[in-house]
C-alpha cells in the first residue's frame, strides 16, 4: 500500500498515517512517501515512535524539502529509507509550547520548571542527533541555534 504525507506535520497527519497502516493486510508494507517543512514537536515524536514500532512493515522515500521536524523524522526513522533526487534538509532546535526568539531565547515571563524543561529537551536533542551521522561541526552550529541545511549529498552520506 502506498501512502503520501506531505505538509505540516499534525494530528491529521498523524492519524492518516496510522489509519493507512490499519489497513495492511498480512505481509502487506506500508509506502510512504514524505515531505514537510516542519509541524508539532509532539506529533513528530509520536510518529517516530510509531513509525519504529512497526519498522518492519514501513519503507519512507522522502522528497523534496525535509525541514525541521520533517528532518526529525528523516534522521529519526529506522525503516528503510530512500531519498529522491533534489531532496534537501534544514534541522533546528525545536520548541514545543514555548515562546522563543529568534536567537533561541524564552520570551517573556517563564517559569523555573518551564526553564528546566527547555534545558532537558536541549540535552534530549544532543543526545540524540550525536547518534546520528551528523557531523561535530553541524551539531555545534545546532547547539548554537543556528539552522543547519543539508544538501542532497549530504542526506545520501546520513542515510548510507
Amino acid at each position: 500500500m502506498k501512502l503520501h504525507l506531505s505538509g505540516e506535520i499534525s494530528y491529521e497527519m498523524f492519524n492518516e498515517l496510522i489509519k493507512n497502516f490499519n489497513c495492511l493486510e498480512g505481509e502487506e508494507t506500508l509506502h510512504i512517501y514524505f515531505t514537510s517543512t516542519g509541524g508539532l514537536v509532539d506529533v513528530t515524536i509520536a510518529m517516530v515512535d510509531f513509525i519504529n514500532s512497526n519498522k518492519d512493515k514501513m519503507v519512507i522515500t522522502f522528497y523534496g524539502e525535509l525541514f525541521s521536524s520533517g528532518m526529525t523524522i528523516f534522521l529519526a526513522s529506522q525503516c528503510p529509507k530512500t531519498i529522491l533526487t533534489d531532496t534537501r534538509g534544514m534541522y533546528h532546535y525545536a520548541y514545543q509550547d514555548m515562546a522563543i526568539n529568534e536567537a533561541g531565547k524564552l520570551n517573556g515571563d517563564y517559569d523555573i520548571f518551564t526553564m528546566k524543561e527547555m534545558k532537558k529537551s536541549k540535552e534530549k536533542t544532543l543526545k540524540f542527533l550525536k547518534e546520528t551521522k551528523l557531523t561535530d561541526k553541524e551539531i555545534s552550529l545546532i547547539r548554537k541555534g543556528k539552522d543547519v541545511y543539508f544538501s542532497h549529498e549530504r542526506m545520501l552520506e546520513i542515510i548510507n
